[in-house]
């Protein structure tokens, strides 16, 4: 955790991940506003930023990743997944990802990090024998919450050893955000620095 984000006012880190996600498929200004709670002005910016960058393509059906954006794309999904809705939490809409490759955590840090970044709360979670279980006592998820136990599996397929997070809060945006937020606080430093970039 030891990189800096540059003071960029406008848009985090979270928002240019994942709107890098969101244009896999074309998108519009204002679904991309709408879907990450964001200004269009902001929306605007970031898309300039990665249009310099020679990573997406504009037409009338909207803006999606060109070939260099998708090469982007696939080096950050060797850290982590694109964040999923995954049922809810406590009445709050709950996102999940999967973070490939986890270096060392303190599941109370990470779960610190998403409520920092406006999640109502946060689970943490590693795969062992293909079940989502707590680290800290290895009891399976589908003990307590069975249904989001079976949505995280079918949702992500995830490996052996990765680490799951589930985020929720009051907001869509914000639960989605937040669970980027985790991803980006385990495994910043190996961040494709053209990803870092664009938040100086």
């Amino acid at each position: 955790m030891s990189w800096k984000r540059g003071a960029y006012p406008e848009f985090t880190l979270e928002d240019a991940v994942a709107v890098l996600f969101m244009l896999q498929n074309p998108a519009g200004r204002k679904a991309i506003s709408e879907a990450l709670d964001l200004g269009e002005g902001s929306v605007r910016t970031l898309l300039r930023k990665l249009s310099w960058r020679g990573l997406i393509r504009s037409t009338q059906r909207g803006h999606s990743l060109n070939d260099e954006g998708m090469k982007l794309l696939e080096r950050l999904s060797e850290h982590f997944s694109e964040v999923q809705k995954v049922g809810e939490v406590e009445g709050y809409p709950a996102y999940g990802l999967v973070v490939r490759n986890p270096p060392e955590f303190k599941s109370i840090e990470l779960r610190d990090e998403a409520i920092r970044f406006f999640a109502r709360g946060a689970l943490i979670l590693v795969v062992k024998d293909g079940e989502p279980v707590f680290p800290e006592d290895e009891r399976p998820l589908g003990e307590t919450m069975p249904e989001l136990a079976k949505n995280l599996k079918q949702s992500f397929r995830p490996s052996e050893g990765d680490l799951v997070v589930v985020t929720w809060a009051e907001k869509e945006a914000d639960a989605m955000k937040s669970a980027y937020h985790v991803a980006l606080a385990l495994k910043g430093d190996g961040l494709p620095e053209e990803i870092k970039s664009l938040v100086r």
